[in-house]
This record gives C-alpha cells, sequence and structure tokens, in this order.
C-alpha cells in the first residue's frame, strides 16, 4: 500500500528503512523527531530492553522522523522529518550520549538514510554491551511500552546470569570453531575427537543436570512452607536450564563434527560461495559502468570454479570467505563498494593462489631483558610475559 503522497522521496532511503517508516511506531521501532531527546538514560533502558529477552537482537531508534495518520485508512507510518541541525551534528549527538553509559558504552550503529534529500535522518540500532548498563546518574532502567520504569531485582539477576552464561557461550564457540577448522587436518581422528567430547564433558555434564535437577525438584517441594525455599527452587530451577542449553550446545558441536566429512565440507564451500554472490550482488546490482561488469565476470569465474576434493584446501577456503563476509560486514551500512570488493576479489586470489598462515609476531625479547631485567620478570604486562603468557596458553 503507497501511504506517503511523495513517493519519490522514499528513493534515497534503503528498503529497511523503508519498511520501519510503513510499520509505524511499536515496541520494536521508535520514532523520535529530534535528536535531542537522545540521551544515556534512553539508550541504556532500550539497551537493557534488548538484554531481557535473548529472542530481541536490536532495539531500533529512528531520529528525525514523525508519525502521521493516514486519513483514508487510519493506519499510522513514519514520515522523514529531518534534523535540524544536519546529519554530522546528529551523529555526534548520538555517539556522545552512547559514550555516557555505562559500565562501558552500549553498541550503537548508526545508518544514515536520506542523505541526498532534503529531510534526511538517521536509523540506530542499539545493543547491550556488557548490561545491565545504567546512565550517568547510575539509573538503571528498561523500557515499557512508550514509558520507562526501573529494573526489579528479579530482571537485573536475570540479566548479570545471561552475561556470565554469555562469557561462557563465546568462549566455548571459539574454541569450537578452532576444533572445526582443524577438521581437515585430524582427518580419521574426528569420530575419536567427537566420542572423546561425548565420554568426557557432554555426558558428565547431563549427569550433573540430572542431579541439580532433584535438588530442585526438591527444593520445589519445600516451597509452600516458607518464602526462602521458593526463591531457592527458581533459582535452581534457572541454573538447570542453563546447564541443560550448555548440554545442548556441546552436543551440537560433536554433530558438526561427526558430518565434518569431506562431502559435508565441500558443501559449506560451496553453500559460502552462493552467500558471497548475494552479498555481492545486493552490494552492486544497482551499478552499471563497465568497471561493475568486469568485477562481476571476475567474481563469477571464481565462485564457480571447481570444488576441490582435498579436506585441508577447503578448510582453508572457508576460512578466506567468512574472513570476506566478515570485514563486509564492518564496512559504513554493512555494505561494500566497488572499490572494496575488487581490493577484497584480489587478496581472495592472492590467497587462493598460495595458501599460507601468517607467521607469528616476534617481539625483541633478548633487547627488552637487557634494557630492564627486573620489569620484565615482575610486570605482568609486560613484552616478555605476555609473550610467556602466549606459549602457556597454546
Amino acid at each position: 500500500m503507497d501511504v506517503d503522497p511523495e513517493p519519490s522521496r522514499y528513493q534515497e532511503i534503503s528498503t529497511v528503512a523503508q519498511r520501519i517508516l510503513a510499520l509505524g511506531e511499536s515496541d520494536r521501532y521508535e520514532f523520535k523527531r529530534d535528536v535531542e531527546v537522545v540521551s544515556p538514560k534512553l539508550l541504556a533502558a532500550l539497551a537493557n530492553w534488548v538484554a531481557l529477552d535473548p529472542a530481541r537482537d536490536a532495539a531500533h531508534l529512528v531520529i528525525g522522523v514523525e508519525e502521521i495518520e493516514d486519513k483514508t485508512t487510519g493506519l499510522v507510518y513514519g514520515k522523514p522529518f529531518g534534523l535540524a541541525r544536519g546529519l554530522d551534528k546528529a551523529v555526534a549527538r548520538i555517539q556522545d550520549m552512547a559514550s555516557k553509559t555505562r559500565p562501558i558504552p552500549v553498541n550503537v550503529q548508526i545508518v544514515e538514510e536520506g542523505v541526498s534529500t532534503d529531510v534526511p535522518f538517521v536509523r540506530v540500532e542499539i545493543r547491550p554491551a556488557m548490561a545491565p548498563h545504567f546512565d550517568d546518574e547510575g539509573r538503571r532502567q528498561t523500557r515499557q511500552g512508550r514509558s520507562i520504569r526501573a529494573l526489579t531485582d528479579d530482571e537485573l539477576l536475570r540479566i548479570y546470569l545471561d552475561r556470565e552464561a554469555g562469557s561462557f557461550a563465546v568462549r566455548f564457540r571459539q574454541t569450537s570453531s578452532e576444533l572445526q577448522s582443524a577438521v581437515g587436518a585430524v582427518g580419521s581422528q574426528v569420530d575419536q575427537i567427537a566420542e572423546g567430547i561425548e565420554e568426557k564433558i557432554a555426558q558428565p555434564i547431563q549427569h550433573l543436570s540430572a542431579t541439580t535437577q532433584g535438588a530442585a525438584d526438591a527444593a520445589d517441594s519445600a516451597a509452600s512452607s516458607a518464602d526462602s525455599a521458593a526463591s531457592s527452587a527458581d533459582s535452581a530451577a534457572y541454573e538447570i536450564e542453563h546447564v541443560q542449553r550448555l548440554v545442548r550446545d556441546l552436543q551440537e558441536v560433536v554433530v558438526e563434527l561427526q558430518n565434518d566429512s569431506l562431502q559435508n565440507l565441500a558443501y559449506r564451500v560451496i553453500r559460502l560461495r552462493r552467500e558471497v554472490w548475494w552479498n555481492f550482488t545486493l552490494d552492486t546490482w544497482e551499478h552499471t559502468s563497465a568497471r561493475a561488469d568486469q568485477l562481476e565476470s571476475r567474481l563469477r569465474e571464481l565462485l564457480t570454479s571447481e570444488v576441490s576434493l582435498d579436506a585441508a584446501r577447503n578448510s582453508w577456503e572457508l576460512r578466506i570467505w567468512q574472513d570476506l563476509l566478515k570485514d563486509r560486514k564492518g564496512q559504513r551500512g554493512e555494505r561494500g563498494t566497488q572499490k572494496w570488493w575488487n581490493a577484497a576479489l584480489k587478496e581472495v586470489v592472492s590467497f587462493m593462489e598460495n595458501p599460507a598462515y601468517a607467521g607469528p609476531e616476534l617481539p625483541e625479547l633478548r633487547a627488552a631483558l637487557k634494557a630492564d631485567l627486573d620489569r620484565e620478570l615482575d610486570d605482568p604486562q609486560s613484552v616478555t610475559n605476555q609473550f610467556s603468557q602466549q606459549l602457556d596458553g597454546s
């Protein structure tokens, strides 16, 4: 449905922003006409709102937009209003307010929309960095509808527990990623590795989970006689759920290791090549220059080449495409320019022709020890001790 009487105004606006404007303000999208209303209090509350529900990815704040009601349909939608002080000052204001949130700044991603029109606006995605966040006055709050309220004790506890569980999950995922990358090298040992994880890690945690479940059941039975017992039952039930989630994660790694056969690696390479082609198309389909056509031809030739039957080679190629997509996501607006794609393609070709891992950085340890032996041995942050820690962790 065309709700805007001036559809040409949307030509310089991304598809995501068009959809948000058409849907209107909701619990997912909040419109602000003036950037001056953005404050550490608002950003911290939105970040905490995201942290309270694992299903939420981000809170969306659209600034420089006003709500309009269609007189014919009665539907409410967003209409660009513009930024009185301009895009640069609006972005600087948002970044400054984000820097004042605690304990570390919330994660804000700012996308400029309608930059070539007379009514530019910004779309901000807010995510927690280390929840629960609080503003410069120490208030820990969250959003409720269109208002803001204080976080309850239970909500604060849940956020803290989720944060610690998330830290473990990150470390666990890093380890599992390294295991997966090593599959091509270990070859026939995949089954033994999978069995080892199942026997030494997954099964003991499952046993622990069953034992803890019994304790929770007992606490739950006692809950009727005392409020404290009820509180203990709730805490035990939450911990059980957390442990069970870790078990499921471990089992997923076991399945992934078992499925990392040569055929599976080849399939993953093909799937990742298709993802690269899709992202390239999204970034360049509007370009009609000869340079864009040449770039498309080069990338097509590379992506349609035969997939190797060598497991180590496929593992190497997977890492190359994964790094390319990660680098693209870090570009402005999460999109690659023609210049970026050209440089990235050259780098990929060079890596594919000469597979090799980068050599380690080796500091001047002898010179550091000669210059100040005591500091190098006593200071945990010295070059010598940092290098020694790398050896201990390898």
